[in-house]
């Protein structure tokens, strides 16, 4: 296993409500998984999809989008 496979497999177990993957271009992806968000659930940065340069940059946007979610959620 390579350095970034343990990195994603933490990512994946961290956050299950996401598919994380890492592109052929060694770019860093997540979507939300399961019940789409409504286009008026999005916005004040809430996204479907994040992407970042490497796996500690993309824990942030998701740790960002998990907070943002709370707020919402109340």
């Amino acid at each position: 296993m390579t350095g970034w496979d343990v990195e994603l497999a933490e990512l994946k177990a961290e956050f299950p409500g996401w598919h994380v993957w890492r592109s052929n271009a060694g770019r860093w992806w997540a979507t939300r998984t399961g019940t789409v968000l409504r286009r008026d659930e999005l916005g004040a940065g809430r996204v479907m999809t994040v992407d970042a340069d490497d796996a500690a940059a993309l824990r942030d946007e998701l740790l960002l989008q998990a907070r943002l979610d709370q707020e919402i959620a109340g």
